[in-house]
């Protein structure tokens, strides 16, 4: 490995660890308390929807953070702002692990999303920095692997913390990982030249993405994409009860199968691709829309009859949503040479606001929890195809979406 911009302090092993722990901050500040969330509702005296306040508060202000923190390290660089955000997140999740008020919890955890947003943020952009070619490639590989494991192995590792020491532990665990990477961020020199960051104020820093959102295809395409995500997360917020109270299933287990549920997802987007890659990524938008109204249809009908049953049906929108993210931001990087980096900021933005809108819907006073799941696949199934029909009649073009997988990837 070679580092581009720079000497680093850390040795490359240390350093690519540090890119891989920032990269994973997401799920070790949600996932890991999930099993715990039935409990902790009964411990505050408070309900569902109040306690996963928690949950899309945070992703709300993730989002917002990833938005801006990038255009932000551009400018000043990525040491400091790292530095300052580790230590923000250090001191908020601690606070959120002894805390007995869940207004207060709510709070914190808002505050807390700010670090976790920078983290990933950083993790993204120090391998701009210090990487090219085939090794640069290589690492993104790693942590976009990493973005699938965390949230297979977080539920798992806060199950066990739980089972020891309660659920005060899965904030107090993030927290000790939030301080290892904050004595390497110390120890870490600037990565970003002063001859390369931006220049001008921060209107001149969000130029680029100004100019993405007045363009009606990249909007409508990016929200096509990110759908999906809006029945996942609400399925991430209350799976625990679904799988717990419903079902009753043990939170070990539970645990257990969250993580499946993400295997299995996570294998049929290989299927998914091997299959369709030599295929005009134009023709794959039907197929995305066929499975995704087959899992909300099938998750209405029967999703309620036996955990395994409703595990088998959303799974297949697990799997949606885990394929077309990637999938989509191809072609958008590829349709949008030179601003790469706007691009990302706002479909990862695009991506956690709709999850975050998920979360929310999901604690509607729906019959059950299963039925809310099954309507918002659908909801989310047919805005996908009206997005897709007002892109067509609107004659709404991206060159990306025009080739195939290895081509698209050959412009890249």
């Amino acid at each position: 490995m070679s580092s581009m911009n720079g000497q680093r302090r850390l040795g490359s092993g240390t350093f690519l660890l540090l890119v891989i722990l920032l990269g994973a901050f997401g799920p070790i500040s949600t996932d890991m308390f999930l099993p715990a969330l039935p409990d902790m509702v009964d411990e505050f005296d408070t309900t569902a929807a109040v306690m996963n306040m928690t949950l899309y508060g945070f992703m709300f202000s993730m989002a917002v953070s990833i938005l801006l923190l990038g255009p932000v390290t551009d400018k000043y660089g990525r040491k400091a702002p790292l530095v300052i955000c580790l230590a923000e997140y250090v001191v908020t999740t601690l606070l959120c692990a002894f805390v007995h008020d869940v207004g207060i919890l709510i709070v914190l955890r808002v505050l807390q999303a700010i670090g976790a947003g920078a983290a990933m943020t950083l993790s993204t952009a120090f391998v701009k920095d210090c990487y090219s070619g085939a090794i640069r490639l290589k690492i993104l590989n790693i942590v976009a692997i990493v973005g699938v494991l965390g949230p297979l192995l977080a539920p798992i590792a806060g199950a066990a913390l739980i089972s020891l020491w309660g659920w005060r532990a899965t904030f107090i665990a993030p927290a000790v990982i939030a301080l290892v990477c904050l004595v390497l961020a110390l120890m870490l020199d600037e990565t970003l030249p002063d001859g390369e960051r931006v220049d001008g104020g921060l209107s001149d820093m969000l130029q680029g993405m100004k100019q993405l959102c007045c363009t009606p295809s990249f909007l409508v395409f990016t929200v096509m994409i990110c759908l999906f995500n809006l029945p996942f997360m609400a399925y991430l917020s209350v799976s625990s009860y679904i799988y717990e109270g419903m079902f009753g299933v043990e939170p070990v287990a539970y645990s257990l199968i969250l993580a499946t549920t993400l295997i299995v997802g996570t294998v049929v987007m290989m299927l998914i691709n091997r299959l369709t890659g030599n295929i005009v990524k134009r023709r794959i938008i039907g197929l995305y829309l066929v499975l995704g109204g087959f899992s909300g249809i099938a998750t209405l009908l029967v999703g309620d009859t036996a955990w395994y049953v409703f595990f088998v049906c959303f799974s297949v929108c697990v799997a949606v949503n885990i394929t077309i993210r990637p999938w989509g931001m191809g072609i958008l990087m590829a349709s949008h040479d030179g601003d790469s980096g706007a691009v990302s900021s706002l479909i990862n933005f695009m991506f956690f606001l709709i999850g975050c809108i998920g979360m929310v819907l999901s604690t509607l006073p729906w019959k059950d929890y299963v039925f809310g799941l099954a309507v918002l696949i659908c909801m989310s199934s047919a805005l996908y195809a009206l997005l897709w029909t007002v892109f067509k009649t609107g004659r709404m073009e991206l060159k990306g979406l025009d080739g195939t997988s290895s081509e698209v990837s050959e412009r890249r």
